[in-house]
């Protein structure tokens, strides 16, 4: 019985342990999440573990963003009508990478109810992306100045 006892003890501490919804844990440096369609993690938040940002590079070139949640596991739907990436090139010239949100009806996601987001035009041009996202609304929360910095190695990527 005390060997039950205690594996039902440990098997406790590493359920508290683990990525749950406790947001105010400073989370990222317990442990790496894992971008699960093999692109880059954004990490958003004061202590970068509200909820991430998921930059894909498809194969057409074109640029997906997927709003994730604190452990980048399940979707976040959101009512953004696009996430705006302004990006300044090495003539100092600034242009604005819009991706717009994607309807899924196998989800149900709609525009204005969705966690997908893919840019109008290809970036392929624009690689390395270094930008900031000036603003950008996730449930409650309110992010300014997200900085985007995205090669388009998408699987090869440090996090």
């Amino acid at each position: 019985m005390k060997s039950y006892n205690h594996f039902i003890h440990i098997v406790f501490i590493l359920i508290l342990a683990s990525c749950g919804e406790n947001k105010t844990s400073d989370h990222s440096s317990h442990h790496v999440h894992i971008a699960p369609h093999g692109g880059k993690l954004i990490e958003l938040g004061k202590k970068k573990s509200e909820f991430n940002l998921e930059l894909v590079l498809l194969e057409q070139g074109f640029l997906q963003v997927y709003v994730m949640d604190s452990c980048a596991e399940n979707f976040v739907r959101i009512s953004a009508t696009s996430i705006d990436i302004e990006v300044t090139d090495e003539n100092n010239n600034t242009k604005t990478i819009l991706c717009e949100p994607i309807e899924d009806p196998v989800t149900g996601e709609t525009i204005g109810n969705t966690s997908l987001f893919t840019s109008t035009t290809k970036v392929l041009n624009d690689l390395p992306i270094s930008g900031v996202i000036r603003k950008l609304n996730i449930m409650e929360f309110t992010y300014e100045n997200i900085e985007v910095n995205f090669s388009g190695s998408s699987k090869k990527e440090k996090e």
